[in-house]
């Protein structure tokens, strides 16, 4: 009987290119095997906020937090703490300079802790509207980054908290209203309590959690914040009076420590800074419409609006005009106070157009 006979070549053929296949498969295999084992231990980012839990800005951190998970294929997991669990945002700042919380959203309060520059923006009368706003801050951003860079901190992306208004346990119309009664002011803060007695004040440094307890007690009469801000922590309930007069613009900031941001790679920070800035951009447009509704709704609650005439609000200020220099090297430091006033002599020059409204960097 005849043998059947192999084709040799046929073997060696199909040999070869099952090796090279399996060189291939191996080669592929090693590359996936060493991409999960640099992303077995995915990066974990706490980020810190006195947000409410529920509002406006808890709700875009919570989107934030999910944009990153599905961006990085859950390598970079971002844990929101909200509500001030963490504690005020000057233990926020501390707590991220010893890497014990890597990120927050800080109002320019806390920004403040870190670079002082930042008050600038919120001094009051200095801008009308959001379209100033944005013009100011897209002059100063540069600027801004680049301070916080050399102490550490990664600018995600600026943000709005509203527009401070005065709320109060008596109507004011005027300073000398204001003087009569106690005036909340942040806790560690060292120049705010002074500089107000300087200018005859009576002001009362507490946290943030403790301004709802201060205001039952009758330790303090009067906020300086926004309407969603006011709504949302419930205080309208005991200062039922919102003076009409746009104080100043609340300011803010989404950031993070230098040191976590580096550990996450570097292909993927571009897209998560990205998702930052799309949804701040958002929560921006949606907060300046929002403080109308939160106004809108206290007042079905007993919020009443204390209209001004403009010789009260001339009275505001001609005190602004007299006592806003002592913030200079004080609250904000002289070099960026320098700038800010040129800038607002700038934009009070007749042939200054501003661009459209919302048009500011994030």
């Amino acid at each position: 009987m005849m043998k059947k006979s192999f084709n040799t070549n046929l073997l060696y053929h199909h040999r070869s290119g099952y090796r090279k296949w399996l060189v291939i498969a191996l080669s592929a295999g090693l590359l996936i095997q060493s991409s999960l084992q640099a992303g077995q231990r995915p990066v974990n980012i706490k980020m810190a906020s006195l947000a409410p839990e529920g509002s406006p800005w808890h709700q875009v951190l919570q989107e934030i937090a999910q944009d990153w998970r599905d961006l990085s294929n859950n390598q970079v997991r971002l844990q929101i703490y909200a509500g001030g669990v963490i504690g005020d945002e000057s233990d926020m700042v501390r707590k991220m300079r010893l890497s014990q919380v890597q990120a927050a959203a800080l109002t320019a309060e806390g920004l403040s802790y870190i670079d002082k520059g930042i008050y600038g923006l919120s001094l009051p009368l200095l801008v009308d509207n959001y379209a100033e706003l944005d013009w100011l801050r897209a002059q100063l951003e540069p600027e801004l980054r680049r301070r916080y860079e050399e102490k550490e901190f990664i600018v995600l992306a600026w943000a709005d908290v509203g527009w401070a208004y005065w709320f109060t346990r008596k109507p004011t119309k005027t300073p000398d209203d204001l003087r009569k009664q106690r005036i909340f002011t942040w806790a560690g803060d060292p120049h705010s309590p002074r500089l107000w007695k300087t200018a005859g004040f009576q002001a009362v440094s507490l946290s943030a959690m403790d301004v709802l307890p201060g205001l039952q007690t009758g330790l303090i009469d009067a906020v300086q914040s926004s309407p969603l801000t006011v709504a949302s922590f419930q205080w309208f309930g005991i200062i039922k009076y919102m003076t009409n007069l746009p104080w100043a613009a609340m300011t803010g900031g989404l950031i993070i420590n230098s040191k976590s941001w580096n550990r996450i790679p570097e292909n993927l920070r571009p897209r998560l800074r990205a998702a930052v800035r799309k949804r701040t951009l958002r929560i921006k447009n949606q907060i300046r419409y929002t403080d109308d509704e939160a106004v809108a709704v206290m007042q079905e609650h007993g919020l009443e609006i204390v209209d001004i005439t403009e010789d009260e609000r001339a009275q505001w200020q001609q005190f602004v005009d007299r006592y806003g220099p002592i913030l200079r090297g004080t609250l904000v430091d002289t070099a960026m106070y320098d700038q800010i006033q040129a800038l607002r002599r700038e934009m009070d020059r007749p042939d200054f157009t501003l661009p459209e409204e919302g048009s500011g960097n994030q």
